[in-house]
């Protein structure tokens, strides 16, 4: 058996269950850990059901406290996130440095508890129309939403992602770049001139911020109005544009990841963290773009 933990927002979320249907191709005894929501609710909690039509089995406390030690309390949460590991019944295993690259090998573990991020599309490529297919909105749109989801399937539209909320505290300064306005200006030029009257809407939670840097047409739209529990909505929305431009955020990666169009441009940032690279992060048919 083997279990893959369950953690953090809901981007992330979503890489680590692709994850678990990638493994689960090989080791059909695989299920998901949430538990950890129990000890250190972050974000919006565990989402994944609530929001897409998906079903995965998850480990009884029984079998993960087998399999990885993971304790009730706060110490065992703790000295495990911090990377400490070792043989039970079976194999803790921690995801490597993603600066290396991605670890093939892990898709054929046996017996393991593994617990990290897993963020490129090279762990699931081989189960990606299932993924796509699990990753089904669960919830109809609203009068409103859907009035603007039809605008965005009949234009040409392109969503664009601005993060900054807990991107500029300090506390997460120190892991991860901020994408800047020339980043964003870069990025609008190149839509500009690789797309015929493109459409810009703008999802952010710092929308000020995007309204007052002066980088996007007279027209751009700034959609607003889904906090919370509801904030998935945004990813939905940005899923039915022509073209992306992301932040360095696994929310919009999903947003454009999602998208069905034919011919999409996505741009995504060259520099995901501050000091350490991820590789694999970006698809190689998406374009990167520098920010400096």
């Amino acid at each position: 058996m083997n279990i893959v933990q369950i953690h953090s927002g809901l981007g992330n979320q979503m890489f680590q269950y692709a994850f678990y249907v990638a493994l689960k191709q090989n080791q059909s005894n695989t299920k998901i850990d949430a538990s950890i929501y129990r000890h250190r609710p972050s974000h919006n909690g565990y989402e994944l059901e609530r929001i897409f039509a998906v079903e995965p089995v998850h480990a009884t406390i029984d079998e993960r406290n087998r399999m990885a030690d993971v304790g009730k309390d706060w110490f065992s949460v703790f000295r495990h996130t911090i990377g400490w590991k070792r043989k039970t019944h079976g194999q803790l295993v921690i995801e490597p440095n993603p600066s290396h690259g991605w670890c093939p090998d892990l898709l054929h573990c046996d017996n393991c508890y593994l617990q990290g991020y897993w963020q490129t599309e090279k762990y699931f490529a081989k189960v990606a129309n299932q993924v796509r297919k699990d990753f089904t909105f669960r919830q109809p749109l609203n009068a409103i939403d859907m009035a603007l989801a039809n605008k965005l399937t009949k234009e040409k539209s392109v969503s664009v992602h601005i993060r900054r909320g807990d991107y500029i505290k300090e506390r997460r300064r120190a892991d991860y770049e901020v994408c800047t306005a020339e980043y964003y200006r870069r990025a609008v030029a190149y839509i500009q001139a690789h797309v015929d009257s493109p459409v810009f809407y703008v999802f952010s939670d710092d929308p000020t911020w995007g309204q007052e840097q002066n980088i996007f047409p007279k027209d751009t739209i700034f959609v607003s109005g889904h906090e919370g529990a509801d904030a998935y909505i945004d990813m939905q929305l940005m899923s039915l544009c022509r073209h992306h431009v992301i932040a360095n955020s696994s929310f919009s990666w999903w947003g454009a990841w999602l998208g069905q169009h034919e011919n999409t441009i996505t741009l995504a940032p060259s520099t995901w963290f501050r000091y350490r690279e991820r590789p694999d992060i970006i698809p190689d048919n998406w374009i990167k773009i520098d920010a400096e």
